[in-house]
């Protein structure tokens, strides 16, 4: 078992000719039917998409939600392979969504976009889950620059330095060319490699985080944020097993991080091991309970499990008051509500 004050490590696709050229047929006969995204015959758009899950396979049987810039607002189920489709719809501007009712804490921002850009009456929106923990961690940077340190050349340092400046500004994509410089100019830019793992990971480019993680601790096996970052990003893609373990390592070598102590009580409870889960998240809502909010959703959890409805919705409740903007605050209510009528 876990404890907080010895950790140890847990172990774990033919079409034929005919209907190419039926297809094509029908595409240049539809070209003279439609222009630029406007029908012709009184039918409507049907917007269409796939919604894949945070380590990129489909979501299968999710509940999606459209939402038209006139107040039209439509669901559907997507089937088996993430796949929906939504029919009979007038022009105008659509925002999708979808919520998985099998992962509660999965979460997406609203894509939208417009029938202008529909190919015939057909417009595609792709919708990807995420896990809510980019936008509740406290401090997932990795770590300053000593300033002392003089085996980083100048120009990496200065690419590394633009880098953190550009995300600031919110450009992402400028900020990892400029990671990416850092580490041509130095390969073993341990805070360059952490820092663009944690862009890609936004980015939902999980296999090329980890990789950035594990090539960071392979230059320094001691370098906290990154087993943190390798960790987090096992847990997107579901590898609770190990994750646990890398995050294991983070917390030995920074015990006092709420966010390592908030992964790791969810890496725990994805696991069902429920007491290591309970311990990891009180210490970290101990630690910093704002940055570490979230864990109280999570001990919600944990009692729904053991039958204790009000002391479960008592969690929700507490999370709702210090996040009451959150993105699924909805669903939490909802859930609250749920459980407030099985205590009694």
């Amino acid at each position: 078992m876990l404890t907080l004050q010895s950790p140890q490590r847990i172990k774990q696709f033919s079409v034929s000719l005919l209907l190419c050229l039926f297809c094509v047929l029908m595409a240049s006969s539809s070209a003279s039917a439609f222009q630029f995204g406007q029908v012709q015959t009184g039918s409507g758009f049907t917007i269409f998409g796939k919604i894949s899950l945070p380590n990129g396979k489909p979501a299968a049987r999710v509940k999606v939600y459209l939402e038209g810039s006139r107040g039209l607002a439509r669901d559907t189920i997507a089937d088996d392979e993430g796949q929906y489709e939504i029919r009979s719809l007038p022009a105008g501007r659509y925002r999708v969504r979808a919520v998985n009712p099998e992962a509660p804490e999965q979460m997406c921002d609203p894509t939208e976009s417009d029938t202008n850009r529909a190919y015939s009456n057909r417009l595609q929106i792709d919708v990807f889950l995420k896990l809510p923990f980019p936008q509740e961690k406290q401090n997932f940077n990795p770590g300053a620059v000593n300033a002392e340190d003089t085996s980083i050349p100048k120009p990496a340092r200065k690419a590394y330095e633009q880098a953190l400046k550009l995300q600031k500004d919110k450009q992402p994509q400028e900020a990892l060319a400029q990671l990416t410089q850092a580490i041509e100019l130095y390969p073993t830019y341990v805070q360059a490699l952490t820092e663009r793992a944690n862009l890609l990971m936004q980015q939902n480019r999980l296999p090329e985080a980890e990789a950035d993680f594990a090539q960071a601790l392979k230059i320094n096996g001691r370098y906290a944020p990154a087993w943190r970052g390798i960790g987090y990003c096992q847990i997107q893609q579901k590898n609770f097993a190990a994750a646990v373990k890398n995050l294991e390592n983070a917390f030995t070598l920074e015990p006092n991080m709420p966010m390592t102590l908030l992964l790791l009580g969810y890496g725990n409870l994805s696991l069902n091991r429920y007491e290591e889960a309970r311990q990891c998240l009180r210490e970290a809502l101990r630690l910093d309970e704002k940055s570490a909010a979230r864990a109280h959703v999570y001990l919600g959890e944990i009692f729904a499990h053991e039958q204790k409805f009000k002391e479960a919705a008592e969690e929700i409740h507490t999370y709702l008051k210090v996040n009451p903007q959150a993105a699924d605050a909805a669903q939490l209510k909802d859930l609250e509500t749920q459980w407030r009528g099985k205590a009694k």
